[in-house]
């Protein structure tokens, strides 16, 4: 605990006593796979165990071993689920902050940081307007802010080309459905493909689509019945799948196929064998929406990957370095534009 809770955003920090203490215990070199093996023999079991993988967008076999802490976190803890789903927790914190006299502007995109000798200053909106602040906090997908946001020769650590150079997670086709039928089966629910590495080889490794794919479906109205109307259910269904890396061409033809063959999946390996007849509405996601709709750099959802050159004081930090004032609130999930500003 002790190493987890201390602060690397210094060099330095990774020689403090803790950090050698726990060393042995970090499993340098190995994989979250190759540590899973340790504790579990029989394959499928450890495959089971290595979803949390798609967490940090990595594969299991390239995923850090001390990543192993996520799924016995979630076995030894447990999850806990927000009724009516994780926006409740943004409705709550917009609440705390107009509470506090604080005014939120929806519908109020922003164009750039606005920034003189290292320091933030504030930010200018799309329609032209400018905003002074003391301090910036940039809630959107990191690389995107750093591509987007900053003026060109702000940055060198962070600069466009040093951003390309860097490794990025997956993507995911998503699937959002609301149906006139209420399903019985569990809360959380993973397919896995049939060869697990050769499709995650294809996701981080080959850049390609194939149909053997894994399957992630949530079904939340078994546990929350506000998330539909009576009689009815929501199903979240999240594919993960190769990045914009990926020479994929998500035409309408490419989405109505991957989609048909995603539902196809569902209908063959599990009981929702009536899934189609029971649509009423839809909303699918992909990697080029990712990019272009949700701002999120290469369609990679869950942001910079999490191999070892990217971790703890060679990450981005909260305080962001390259600029005075500015901080970085938007994790690996973060894919809106949302810059909050202190007046």
């Amino acid at each position: 605990m002790p190493c987890l809770q201390r602060d690397y955003s210094k060099w330095n920090d990774l020689l403090a006593p803790e950090v050698f203490q726990l060393l042995p215990r970090l499993s340098l070199g190995r994989s979250l796979f190759d540590v899973l093996g340790d504790y579990f023999k029989d394959e499928k079991l450890k495959l089971a165990f290595t979803f949390q993988a798609k967490y940090l967008g990595m594969s299991p076999w390239e995923c850090p071993g001390a990543f192993a802490i996520i799924p016995f976190n979630e076995h030894n803890f447990g999850i806990y689920y927000i009724k009516g789903g994780l926006n409740e927790i943004s409705q709550a914190m917009g609440k705390v902050v107009q509470e506090e006299g604080g005014k939120i502007h929806t519908s109020t995109p922003a164009k750039k940081i606005i920034s003189s000798n290292g320091k933030v200053q504030g930010i200018e909106l799309e329609d032209g307007s400018r905003v002074e602040a003391d301090k910036v906090i940039i809630n959107a997908d990191f690389a995107y802010a750093m591509n987007e946001l900053m003026e060109p020769g702000t940055l060198r650590k962070y600069s466009p080309e040093k951003i390309a150079r860097k490794k990025f997670s997956c993507s995911t086709f998503m699937l959002y459905l609301g149906l006139d039928k209420e399903y019985e089966f569990n809360h959380h629910n993973i397919i896995f493909a049939r060869d697990y590495k050769n499709n995650v080889e294809n996701i981080f490794k080959n850049f390609r689509l194939t149909d053997d794919m894994s399957v992630y479906i949530q079904n939340p109205t078994i546990n929350d019945p506000t998330l539909a109307p009576q009689g009815h259910s929501a199903l979240y269904i999240l594919v993960p799948i190769a990045n914009r890396q990926a020479t994929v061409n998500w035409d309408e033809k490419q989405v109505k196929e991957y989609r048909g063959k995603v539902l196809e999946t569902i209908k063959n390996k599990t009981r929702l064998k009536d899934i189609e007849e029971h649509i009423v509405v839809e909303k699918s996601i992909n990697p080029l929406n990712w990019e272009e709709d949700y701002n999120v750099y290469r369609g990679a959802t869950f942001n910079l990957g999490h191999n070892l050159s990217q971790l703890l004081y060679f990450r981005p930090r909260n305080r962001f370095e390259e600029l005075e004032n500015c901080f970085l609130a938007g994790g690996r999930h973060q894919s809106r534009q949302w810059i909050a500003h202190y007046l």
